[in-house]
């Protein structure tokens, strides 16, 4: 267990913590793995704690050392990101650029997927990422890429060559972070007096109500709340003025920040989100308590629906092989003797094998060949989009479980 993780928390430095959630040893989610690889697989510690002062549940990051050099997801392969990330690009173009010389930075680019839709709209666009396997899409598409990762020295380095930026984001990156206070000082360093810092991350509120439990996994160092992000912010000169809620992963939140500017607007929302927190309990220890009982419930349930339909001869594989679903697999014991397969459209990880359960990962072409009963829907947070690409399975008679909040057969 790391120092961090046990003793205070990573955003308003409490040591007032509480563990509330051990979900034993794992490997680190996105460590899909060859047959070969099996004996030489790394486990770490994934025990998630609460900070009672501000609502922060978070973990010690345990990946190794330049872990996101090599990265097996891309956004591209969702249709949904699509629209999401081309709807960002047009209201950052609508509210915050107002010249040609106006420069977007995306920490954790990716394959450039909105680096892309912002720079189609005539924006001037820089991508950071560590990941050099990804970064080549991203350089593909004719993108401007930094690849390394950020921190306050990348920020200098950045800032000689390119000068301030006016927007920064990190779309579903910012939770990534083990060493905020190094990042934030970047953000300090890079962006300009009138800038504005723009994060997408899952929010704790949905955490707690949906049990977003599967949410957390070694990358995933941090689920925030937006009280978290005033206490991190405000240590850095820096201010929320406005929020939104955005439908993905399985429920997200966009947060605008910027230097502390007094007398300037700030929305109703933050004030409203902040009470929200407070009244459901994201700093009393026993909602937490009770989160994890309802965790362990629902895994009971799960595994009781699995092994019934198995035990009537019905056949069940999984689809989607995101990295929070290694989590629950992992968590609920559920190898390949109840999902002799996950079928994931992301050719990255075809043909290799989830960490610790080992249910190797095939195309969705296989689902119409093998025509299971019942698909597992791990990537619960594209269920929509999921179900309506099986259409025909669907069709044939082909059934859907949703695991969380609770397990459900969708026919």
């Amino acid at each position: 267990m790391t120092e961090r993780a046990a003793d205070y928390c990573r955003c308003c430095k409490s040591e007032n913590m509480t563990m509330f959630l051990p979900l034993g040893p794992q490997p680190p989610a996105n460590a899909f793995l060859r047959q070969d690889q099996f004996e030489s697989e790394t486990f770490f510690e994934l025990n998630t704690y609460a900070c009672l002062d501000c609502g922060l549940v978070q973990i010690p990051d345990r990946v190794p050392a330049d872990f996101f050099r090599h990265y097996l997801y891309f956004p591209s392969a969702s249709p949904m990101m699509h629209g999401h990330f081309a709807s960002l690009a047009e209201q950052i173009n609508e509210r915050f650029i107002s010249s040609g010389d106006d420069l977007l930075v995306d920490i954790g680019c990716n394959d450039g997927l909105f680096l892309k839709a912002s720079h189609d709209l005539g924006i001037r666009t820089l991508g950071i990422d560590p990941a050099e396997n990804i970064v080549e899409l991203a350089r593909q598409k004719g993108l401007e890429i930094y690849s390394e990762y950020f921190d306050a020295e990348t920020a200098r380095a950045v800032l000689e060559k390119y000068g301030k930026a006016t927007v920064i984001t990190s779309n579903n990156t910012f939770n990534h972070i083990d060493n905020l206070d190094s990042f934030m000082e970047g953000i300090r360093i890079l962006l300009g007096d009138d800038g504005v810092f723009i994060i997408e991350v899952p929010r704790a509120i949905e955490y707690k109500n949906k049990l977003m439990f599967d949410n957390i996994y070694h990358e995933h160092t941090s689920v925030f709340s937006v009280k978290s992000l005033k206490d991190l912010y405000a240590r850095y000169d820096m201010e929320i003025f406005d929020l939104e809620y955005i439908d993905v992963q399985g429920g997200s939140m966009r947060v605008f920040a910027r230097k502390i500017t007094p007398g300037a607007d700030i929305a109703d929302t933050v004030n409203e989100w902040l009470t929200i927190e407070k009244e459901i309990g994201l700093t009393d220890p026993e909602m937490y308590k009770i989160y994890k009982s309802q965790v362990d419930h629902i895994r009971d349930e799960l595994l009781a629906l699995l092994d019934d339909l198995i035990a009537c001869g019905k056949k069940v594989a999984g689809y989607g092989a995101p990295a929070k679903g290694n989590t629950l697999l992992n968590y609920y014991g559920i190898g390949p003797d109840r999902l002799p397969y996950l079928a994931d459209r992301n050719e990255l990880k075809q043909g290799l094998y989830t960490p610790k359960m080992h249910i190797p990962v095939v195309s969705p072409d296989v689902i119409m060949q093998d025509r299971p009963d019942y698909l597992l829907i791990l990537a619960w947070n594209f269920a929509d989009e999921i179900i309506k690409q099986q259409d025909d399975y669907r069709r044939q008679g082909g059934k859907f479980i949703l695991p969380i909040p609770k397990p459900v057969i969708v026919d």
